[in-house]
């Protein structure tokens, strides 16, 4: 009769479990689908060439080693996506579709990749419950980190339909793994981590964690070792996760991280190793000796470690890729030109940490005690891989994807921590009040996720900040697609590669994975420089001619994106600084022309002084703060008007440059005379919009394609965002546009 009992409970508790986690799960479902109130499309710039990849694995019939190289990445070598570490999501997305890709082709694949996040949202709440669970046993704690991942809003930017973020996809790999490999060590089954390998290695090919995952493992077993918790059903279940895992990638056809895969397997064998010997020495050394045992071994970890870094140096390898090697040393950050401009590798502060993961930041310092007090291999893992995420992500914010699933379950943990201390304490209103904290903490979590969930994708706002669908990009990559020969070359900032390159079916110079620096850097000098120089690039470094050309073989594109507005029949760059209020001639970039003047100047090595006339800017603002004195109030307000319009205070250079004088033809031959930035002014007695700039006719580049798209109209004045295309043409020559 107790034994029933206790059956029928355990089935109760199954049951609650079961709908607890599912309840979560469908909200964290919900959250991540606002964004389907928007047209669909695949979610951001990263995605789009994951998506490619999927349609090439599935023409393959989901054979990965059949691949066909991608021909149509930096021009004009091409690259071969076994090489990087996208094969993984794109291999799971085809298969997935393979069943209907007969009846529906790329659609097939399309519908998986458009919905494959909202599964993503429901595995991560599982995966994260499973793991806190099975390390504390604690449901307290697992409903919190569940609950933590169902709303954050860290899951939210790059986590939206069509999403396919590889980072988030890596993390909950990796928390399946955590908990089988728990799983393992609790129950005293090594076969278990034969079944961890299988999520770890899903994480390795899917996120091309490789290198993080070999030493977050090799610090695991030094900090086990260290505290002297290693044990034989560890060593065992560990070797059995590790030979398996790097049983699996030896069967992928890429090769991800700076380490092979054959250097993977061996690494995750010497960790087997390292925990064998830990248990021989314990039965060879006397019991006194043990921690003596314990340094000696950890000595030893941290010798050898250093000297395969040492090793790789002397024989000229890169122990560290530079973008991970910034993390490490942030200093070295501004070195590497790429890393100084590219917003996602620029430290972020405390403030946007507490943003993106609210009050379970301070929660995770909690379960990192735990763990190291309590804490198994899994929970040793668990707690180097938080401590990696936490400080990686703040020296380079585009992992905060991944981090947050490494912060909620040591925030769960944390919870189970304090809670149950003050049980054993019998406080009781203290650990309700936690709760409650917690509770208003996530309520807070939860609106901000909606906010930022409920947003269109950004080809549909055509990468504006602005939550407006505007298709000037789409048109444009229409018109690249089927207006343009196959075989044409297309040239933009990095930003838009892959976006181009997929949408636009067109081989491009540069792309978004930032792979080729030498030919970011070219595109940064084509951009700055006039046209004459721009020819000569293309001419002396890509041996393409322009059209018209007796060498004539490739047809050449130039595109380019920014706002403008149209005032009174006059056209203004930018858009204006205070959008929405009375129209002052100072405006803004949202586009390339903003990123000419920091980011372009900076990969180019050219002193941003040459484009922008700082002296020009500072008088204007002592000016308006002069002529306003009298009203402290409107004079700080006009003052920061002017100074948010830095990209168009420009010299004699900057006027001369091809990416200025793009956006001032594309706008003069659709009949709007171009007033010259910073060449009016604003008194007390009213405001002078400025003069009209010359007539821009480029000899070397014809503007073939504009697209001028509605973002935003109040009666007084209409703001566009514009892309423009140009084609490279021998001077002369004039290409009849339809």
């Amino acid at each position: 009769m107790a034994l029933k009992e206790v059956s029928n409970a355990l089935r109760k508790t199954v049951v609650v479990d079961l709908v607890s986690v599912l309840g979560i799960s469908l909200v964290s479902m919900v959250i991540r689908a606002l964004s389907a109130a928007y047209p669909l499309s695949i979610n951001g710039f990263d995605s789009w060439y994951l998506f490619y990849n999927a349609l090439l694995i599935a023409q393959a019939h989901g054979n990965w080693y059949a691949v066909p190289p991608d021909v149509h990445s930096w021009f004009p070598s091409g690259f071969f996506i076994e090489l990087g570490d996208t094969i993984g999501l794109p291999f799971i997305s085809a298969l997935l579709a393979l069943p209907f890709y007969s009846t529906y082709g790329p659609n097939a694949v399309y519908t998986v990749v458009l919905f494959l996040d909202l599964a993503l949202a429901g595995l991560g709440v599982v995966a994260t419950y499973l793991a806190v669970e099975g390390l504390t046993k604690s449901k307290v704690g697992a409903i919190v980190a569940s609950l933590i991942i169902a709303v954050s809003p860290a899951l939210t930017y790059k986590n939206l339909i069509g999403g396919l973020p590889k980072t988030s996809w890596g993390g909950v790999f990796v928390l399946f793994s955590i908990y089988l490999l728990n799983l393992a060590i609790e129950r005293k089954k090594p076969w278990y981590g034969a079944l961890a390998s299988v999520p770890l290695f899903l994480a390795e090919v899917s996120w091309g964690g490789y290198t993080y995952i070999d030493i977050s493992l090799l610090a695991a077993a030094f900090l086990l070792i260290l505290l002297n918790r290693n044990d034989e059903v560890t060593a065992k279940s560990f070797t059995l996760m590790g030979v398996f895992t790097g049983f699996l990638t030896s069967f992928a056809p890429n090769n991800i991280g700076f380490l092979s895969g054959a250097a993977h397997g061996l690494s995750m064998v010497l960790i087997s190793l390292l925990l064998f010997l830990d248990i021989y020495l314990k039965k060879v050394i006397p019991k006194e000796r043990v921690m003596s045992k314990s340094l000696i071994l950890s000595s030893l970890i941290l010798f050898i470690f250093v000297l395969a870094m040492d090793g790789l140096s002397v024989l000229g390898k890169t122990p560290i890729p530079s973008r991970y090697y910034a993390i490490v040393d942030p200093f070295f950050q501004f070195t590497v030109p790429i890393d100084r401009t590219v917003a996602e590798y620029i430290p972020q502060s405390i403030t946007s940490m507490l943003v993106d993961f609210g009050v379970a930041i301070f929660l995770s310092i909690i379960g990192m005690y735990y763990f190291i007090k309590e804490g198994n291999l899994a929970g040793m893992w668990l707690l180097v891989l938080g401590v990696a995420s936490i400080y990686g992500t703040s020296e380079q914010p585009y992992l905060f994807n991944y981090t947050a699933y490494m912060v909620a379950p040591l925030a769960g943990a944390g919870v189970y921590y304090v809670v149950s201390r003050l049980r054993q304490s019998n406080v009781r209103v203290a650990p309700i009040l936690l709760l409650v904290v917690v509770g208003v903490s996530l309520v807070a979590d939860a609106g901000s996720a909606i906010v930022a969930s409920n947003t269109p994708n950004a080809i549909i706002t055509s990468a504006s900040p602005y939550p407006i669908p505007n298709y000037a990009w789409v048109t444009t990559l229409d018109w690249l697609r089927y207006d343009t020969p196959s075989h044409a070359f297309v040239l933009s900032w990095w930003d838009y590669g892959y976006w181009i390159e997929v949408l636009g079916n067109k081989t491009v110079i540069d792309e978004n994975n930032t792979l080729n620096g030498t030919q970011i850097r070219l595109m940064a000098e084509i951009f700055l420089n006039n046209e004459t120089y721009a020819a000569y690039v293309l001419e002396h470094d890509f041996h393409v001619y322009p059209y018209g050309s007796q060498n004539y073989t490739i047809p050449t594109y130039i595109v380019a994106y920014d706002a403008v507005t149209v005032y009174r029949g006059e056209g203004f760059l930018g858009y204006p600084t205070n959008l929405g209020g009375q129209f002052l001639g100072y405006t803004s970039s949202l586009g390339d022309i903003g990123k000419a003047m920091g980011a372009m100047t900076v990969i180019a090595g050219y002193p941003v002084q040459d484009y922008v006339n700082i002296t020009l800017l500072n008088q204007t603002e002592t000016q308006i703060a002069t002529e306003f004195q009298s009203n402290p109030t409107l004079a700080q307000q006009l003052v920061g008007l002017v100074s948010n319009s830095f990209p168009f205070a420009w010299t004699h250079r900057a006027y001369q440059s091809l990416i200025v004088n793009m956006f001032v033809e594309g706008l003069q031959v659709q009949g709007y005379p171009v007033v010259a930035p910073f060449s009016g002014g604003i008194t007390s007695t009213g405001v002078n919009l400025g003069s009209p700039l010359p007539q821009v006719r480029m000899e070397y580049f014809q503007p073939v394609q504009i697209s001028m798209a509605p973002l935003y109209g109040n009666g007084q004045y209409e703001v566009y965002v514009m892309v423009v295309v140009y084609q490279f043409v021998q001077p002369g020559t004039v290409i009849q546009v339809s």
